[in-house]
């Protein structure tokens, strides 16, 4: 790399950028949807027999549901992809039935503005069934941390998933040589992430790359603002880069690389404060044309096509 890069600094988002989750908290999100509709005490749903995979979501059902918009957030995004399933089969248990109904390209097309989170769902579909955010919760961090960490983090017992994490299965996206470069040749580091303090530092930290981030936003710091404010704080708002950015001395130069929508859209808005410019980053999805196509309707300043044009970006400005 060249000693004058064109930005100072990179603010990554961890969850498929760099950190590849889609066995880990994009497949929680279908266990937990499996479980909370086919494993509570009155189930909405009735599984015919047991399954080694999540039966009622694809992995893409996910991603597609997440570029809505306002979903960052996976208990989020679980709260939304429950009301909906729920939305559509009112009077059948069939999970068969329910599988073959969903229709998110349809749903889609009914969306009258972006991003739509949750407050927007609620307000298309309502929440008949009482979904609670506590026990999708529950589910959720007792499948990623699996039975030993969520019993050593949260000092209970687990109830509904008592196997190995699956925050196990992450891999790391960039290699480390690449983000060691990075820093050799003086560009900064930093990270604006949906997930929570602890999980963010334990998946760096086990990757050995902790130590190359000069500064960290997480949810746990941006609910805690959220008190605090009493408003929404979460992608597409800013907040978590201007955080982070002041952290790192928010006079550089600026750009941040995320795979969602909500990033881009987040990064626009940072815009008005900070010399900042967008990286999206759709290479891991699981329909990488729908991906790209979501993200170039955010406007990014740079859609990356391969792994290396991010260096291309940093070191030219350009793809």
């Amino acid at each position: 790399m060249q000693c004058s890069p064109a930005f100072d600094a990179v603010i990554f988002d961890i969850d498929n950028v760099l950190i590849d989750t889609r066995p880990s908290y994009l497949e929680a999100i279908r266990w937990t949807v499996d479980i909370y509709l086919t494993n509570s005490t009155v189930p909405f749903f009735r599984m015919q027999k047991k399954s080694r995979d999540p039966q009622i979501l694809s992995l893409e059902h996910v991603e597609q549901f997440k570029l809505l918009g306002g979903f960052n957030d996976d208990w989020d995004c679980c709260y939304g992809l429950l009301i909906y399933l729920l939305s559509l089969t009112v009077k059948t248990r069939s999970v068969e039935h329910l599988r073959k109904t969903i229709n998110l390209k349809a749903f889609f097309k009914k969306m009258k503005e972006r991003p739509l989170k949750v407050t927007g769902i609620v307000k298309m579909l309502g929440n008949p069934q009482a979904i609670t955010i506590e026990r999708i919760a529950r589910i959720f961090q007792e499948i990623y941390l699996g039975k030993d960490l969520f019993q050593a983090t949260e000092k209970k017992r687990p109830v509904f998933w008592k196997k190995q994490g699956l925050i196990r299965k992450e891999k790391l996206i960039f290699k480390k040589s690449f983000l060691e470069n990075l820093k050799n040749h003086g560009v900064k580091m930093g990270i604006a992430t949906g997930r929570p303090h602890f999980e963010a530092v334990h998946t760096l930290r086990h990757f050995e790359v902790l130590d190359l981030f000069e500064a960290m936003t997480t949810i746990t710091e941006i609910k805690k603002a959220e008190q605090e404010m009493k408003q929404s704080l979460r992608k597409p708002h800013p907040y978590s880069l201007l955080e982070t950015a002041k952290k790192m001395g928010d006079k550089r130069r600026f750009l941040y690389v995320g795979d969602l929508p909500d990033d881009i859209l987040a990064a626009h808005k940072a815009s008005h404060f900070l010399d900042i410019k967008s990286a999206g980053f759709p290479l891991v999805s699981a329909n990488l044309k729908m991906a790209s196509e979501e993200l170039k309707k955010a406007n990014p300043d740079f859609l990356l096509k391969t792994k290396s044009d991010l260096a291309s970006v940093i070191l030219k400005g350009k793809l």
